[in-house]
């Protein structure tokens, strides 16, 4: 009979000098607070955020789990499933009660357990402190763009515990209550994030490697590897079992699952324009520092291989590899297979630490102070780089910014409190908007539908939207369909890259004045509102007709038109748009090449 309580004996003993745990606590601290400062930033990049939160505000407010579209006039009353609506309602009942901080919180207290959940499962390995600190901040920039507060994080979350439980179990205690929890956790996680598919499958893969344990002990198991009991391969086989079952407690039941897996299908487009579906491989991202960790961790995987042949570890080597050939299909991948593959990454480098013939060597690093005051003082050394910004904008040179709240350079909120003060949003019925800003204006408008945003719908919409965007053939007339009559352009890239105005329906807007108006506009946005009475009053007050950025760029006749025969009117624009917003890069471009004729000097 195996004993009930398995003890680890992956790394051999030793006689081991006085270890110093105060330098532990110090390592554990500084490695807190990096993971608070780190997963501490602002909304920015992303438009997901908002329409969950919109999603999760419709389901408080109305009571119901919409099962069709009920945000987009482009796709109204389509088929559409929110199968994370258990995620939007809690980020939205956290949002009504401590606004974006709050949101902030919750991405640190989800990332603070899948840290503790390693390091308590890692020092059962026998793993130094030092050696799991030194990975998990290697870890954090490797999951650098996923620190987000969208539901995907739950899904980590509960990938560490799953592992961690079914580790904890199979390694060192079978007498563990832990594993008890699965189904409850499963049933969060079905009504959260469709990540619980690849979660149930990780558990039935455990389960099959101690089947052919089970029936192979001699080749697949050892002393500190034993065999699951006729018993206790039952008890798991019921806890998966019941797992299964609780996925099933959803609103829309098996349903949910056929319409994910659908949705893979019908939303090609969309993947290929979202980074996160792209390959790991692609231009785009090859090189990064984050891509560069993953393929470090890939590599790494011959260290895992190697330590499962040596202790005859059998689920180690299972799981690397699937892990690793799924990571290989897109960026959202990669992480999966960070998270789950840690604990094994990890348990082989402290077993290739551990052979090493010198004895100080070894202690050094599983003990010496040395090596966690050095741990401790690289650690200090990205915290005191990470308020400032400059770890992000100067090493990684990545747009990132350190606080809480939205990035209000990335999203339109100027735009959106002209959109608010002019009542344009309850004047007009039917915007077209650029996918950037989809969620952004769900969540500002309650109760008015955009065009297009960034949910899984399918691609029939995308294509429209594609077609409009971009000026393909047909594009103006699916315009006059959609009967859009005001139009919301957010291209982050106008500044350093106007073309984009040229190549887009920015210039169609702009090149029809008769029809649109543009009314507001920065260095980062757009807005036009169709020539009707309805909108007389907010054209009468707030009509760009010469000094706009396109007209700088590519109109300038147009622009010196108006300074000939206008020149009063073109006086009030740039000086409107001087008070307004001050430091916008074409408002001084402008000025610097026309500011004299126009009287307008920038101070």
């Amino acid at each position: 009979m195996p004993k009930k309580n398995v003890k680890s004996k992956h790394a051999p003993q030793m006689k081991q000098a006085a270890e110093h745990p105060v330098y532990n606590y110090i390592l554990l601290l500084i490695f807190a607070v990096f993971l608070v400062f780190f997963t501490t930033n602002k909304l920015t990049n992303e438009d997901d955020y908002f329409w969950h939160l919109a999603t999760g505000r419709y389901i408080v407010e109305t009571g119901s789990i919409p099962s069709t579209d009920v945000f987009s006039f482009s796709t109204d009353g389509q088929h559409w499933l929110v199968t994370e609506w258990g995620w939007d309602v809690l980020t939205f009942s956290i949002f009504s009660v401590s606004g974006y901080t709050g949101l902030s919180a919750l991405t640190t207290i989800v990332f603070a357990l899948i840290f503790t959940a390693y390091v308590f499962v890692l020092r059962k390995f026998k793993v130094s402190y030092a050696v799991i600190i030194l990975f998990s901040v290697l870890l954090c920039f490797g999951i650098f763009e996923r620190v987000t507060p969208r539901p995907h994080i739950i899904t980590y979350l509960f990938f560490v515990l799953l592992i961690s439980a079914l580790v904890n179990y199979k390694y060192f205690n079978r007498n563990t209550k832990s594993i008890y929890f699965l189904p409850f956790m499963f049933l969060l996680w079905a009504n959260m994030h469709m990540g619980c598919v690849l979660g149930i499958i990780l558990f039935a893969v455990f389960l099959l490697v101690e089947l052919i344990i089970y029936l192979k002990p001699d080749k697949f198991s050892a002393k500190e590897i034993i065999p699951l009991t006729k018993q206790q391969f039952i008890k798991l086989l019921i806890l998966f079992s019941l797992c299964c079952a609780v996925m099933l407690i959803n609103p829309h039941g098996l349903i949910t699952y056929y319409y994910a897996a659908s949705s893979q299908v019908n939303m090609k487009m969309l993947q290929e324009a979202v980074m996160e579906w792209i390959s790991p491989f692609n231009p785009r991202i090859f090189g990064k520092f984050h891509n560069v960790i993953y393929f470090i961790f890939l590599a790494g995987g011959f260290l895992i291989l190697y330590y499962a042949k040596k202790k005859k570890d059998l689920l180690a080597a299972v799981l690397f590899l699937i892990l690793a050939l799924n990571s290989l299909r897109a960026l959202r991948f990669t992480v999966d297979f960070l998270f789950i593959t840690f604990i094994f990454f990890i348990a082989a480098v402290s077993y290739v630490l551990s052979v090493f013939k010198n004895e100080k060597i070894r202690f050094s690093i599983n003990h010496g102070r040395e090596v966690k005051l050095a741990v401790s003082a690289i650690i200090v050394i990205l915290i005191i780089s990470i308020p400032g910004n400059v770890l992000y904008h100067k090493y990684l040179t990545y747009s990132r910014f350190t606080g809480t709240g939205i990035d209000t350079e990335y999203y339109p909120e100027k735009m959106f409190n002209f959109i608010k003060e002019n009542n344009i949003h309850n004047t007009g019925e039917r915007p077209f908007n650029t996918f950037e800003c989809g969620g952004y204006f769900l969540w500002n408008f309650p109760g008015k539908k955009d065009f297009f945003d960034s949910r899984d719908l399918n691609d029939f919409i995308m294509n429209e939207y594609q077609t409009i965007l971009s000026k393909l053939p047909g594009y103006e007339k699916k315009i006059e369909d959609y009967n859009f009559d005001y139009a919301i352009c957010v291209i982050p890239d106008i500044v350093s890259e106007p073309q984009i105005m040229k190549q887009t329906v920015i210039s169609y807007f702009s090149q029809n004045p008769k029809v649109w108006k543009l009314v507001y506009w920065n260095d980062r946005s757009l807005l036009f509102v169709k020539n009707l009475p309805k909108f007389e009053k907010v054209i009468s007050e707030h009509e760009y007709k010469y000094i706009t950025p396109y007209n700088y760029c590519y109109q300038k006749n147009i622009l010196e038109k108006g300074m000939e025969e206008n020149i009063e009117y073109a006086k009030n624009e740039l000086r409107n748009k001087v008070r307004d917003d001050p430091n916008s890069i074409f408002m001084r471009n402008i000025i610097q090449t026309y500011g004299k004729k126009l009287n307008v000097i920038y101070k």
